[in-house]
């Protein structure tokens, strides 16, 4: 399957709606979970001018404007668009982030050709999620990512903080191998820049350092594990990380359903998911590299009954730790990672939904991981991630309830991203029309 075609297809399909654009659309008979509480509008008419939600009310008194687009959406649900908080994207992944309902996306390892892909989709020359993008991540010299900044002083990390912020990329991104002199001097450059400082936890300050020093968010709560557990998985020392992270307004995004597929992969049950439906949408080179490190034991886990033992182990005890947090009232957000083992841009959104569940929050506290949580770490809780009057109109349509079955999230029936309106339906059969002919040509 060419990846490029099928892009190229997906831009037109997206640039060209259904009907002509029109500025005013109108949901009519929908239930909307606006996502402020637990709870569900029924009957609702919802308007949208111009990209904006203009009105919400009873089907019965809203007034529909006279050239509105009409999307009828009785016995449908309503949801704000999903955020996902960790990926690494290509210009390609964006309809995949669009057809399954994504309509903001943080990336975490950016350079100008991502600052340039912003650009093409805020000035909508093709569509695509709204993009936040970290600069080059700031790294020790032996991270082996090809997107990179080694600073070797303090001097000069501060130097590459102030190019970051001065590009306009959203965020710092910090990774392994930074010694503690130079993260605190890049700490210290990002807070007289008024930039936030996302990413890892450097082994030369540890889980306390990085709070101290008020970094915005922790990526993989697995590194909350490695740094402050070690391999003694410890259930007594939970709360009290849940404290410390509690008192220090850190953000935490667990990207639990990458855990998951290693520990499926330690059992050599990960080589089943690579024959899942939406594995179609993977390059071969990033196959190559899932295949490279997939370890296939026919279900026979004895030879490595202790290695599975332990990332059952491990994986379990994020679960348990991802769950504390939120008992702790910790921000969660819903990040996945893609297009790490496994995660494939757009439906992998779906799968750290269900971990997250799997983690013991219910679906509606799921979702808010991926819509008013997300929104707040991005500062624009007062522009999306909740649906009511004055929001910007990203929002999915779902044929069932996502707050009885969080796998819900995957029953769209379409989109609305700044404000327009793109059924489930056409884009489904022209993905399916472009993989016929790809596959009659390599027949």
């Amino acid at each position: 399957m060419n990846k490029l075609i099928l892009y190229i297809f997906l831009v037109i399909l997206f640039n060209c709606n259904e009907t002509p654009a029109r500025s005013e659309i109108a949901i009519i008979n929908v239930n909307i979970i606006p996502m402020d509480s637990e709870r569900i509008l029924e009957s609702q008419t919802l308007i949208i001018e111009h990209g904006i939600i203009t009105k919400i009310g009873s089907s019965a008194t809203v007034k529909i404007p006279k050239n509105a687009q009409i999307i009828n959406g009785k016995n449908r649900y309503l949801i704000p668009g999903l955020m996902d908080m960790h990926v690494h994207i290509e210009e390609s992944d964006l309809p995949l982030f669009l057809a399954n309902g994504i309509t903001t996306v943080r990336n975490l390892n950016g350079d100008k050709t991502h600052l340039k892909l912003r650009r093409k989709v805020d000035q909508g020359e093709i569509a695509g999620p709204r993009i936040y993008t970290s600069g080059p991540l700031i790294c020790g010299k032996n991270t082996k990512w090809k997107i990179k900044a080694v600073p070797k002083s303090q001097k000069e990390v501060k130097e590459i903080v102030k190019t970051q912020k001065k590009l306009g990329y959203d965020f710092i991104k910090v990774y392994d191998g930074l010694t503690s002199d130079i993260y605190q001097a890049l700490m210290e450059e990002a807070k007289e820049q008024n930039i936030k400082v996302v990413g890892h936890i450097p082994k030369s300050v540890g889980l306390k350092g990085v709070l101290n020093a008020g970094q915005a968010s922790i990526e993989h709560i697995e590194k909350i594990v490695k740094d402050y557990f070690g391999i003694q998985y410890n259930l007594q020392n939970i709360m009290k990380v849940a404290k410390m992270i509690k008192s220090s307004g850190t953000f935490v995004c667990p990207t639990l359903a990458l855990q998951e597929n290693f520990y499926l992969n330690s059992q050599g049950k990960f080589l089943k998911k690579l024959k899942n439906p939406e594995m179609n949408y993977v390059d071969s080179e990033i196959m190559s590299w899932w295949k490279s490190i997939t370890i296939e034991n026919n279900g026979d886990v004895s030879k490595s009954k202790s290695t599975s033992n332990e990332d059952l182990g491990f994986y379990n005890f994020q679960l348990k730790l991802t769950k504390s947090l939120f008992d702790m009232k910790i921000p969660l957000i819903a990040g996945t990672d893609t297009p790490n083992l496994g995660m494939v841009p757009g439906f992998s959104i779906h799968e750290e939904l269900r971990n997250m569940v799997a983690a013991g929050l219910s679906p509606y506290h799921a979702l808010e991981t991926a819509t008013r949580n997300a929104a707040a770490f991005l500062g624009i809780e007062n522009e999306t991630g909740i649906i009511k009057e004055g929001m910007i109109a990203d929002l999915v349509l779902l044929k069932k309830n996502p707050l009885i079955n969080i796998s819900n999230t995957k029953s769209q029936v379409g989109i609305i991203v700044r404000g327009k309106w793109y059924s489930k339906n056409k884009i489904q059969a022209s993905i399916n029309k472009i993989f016929k002919e790809s596959l009659s040509k390599a027949d």
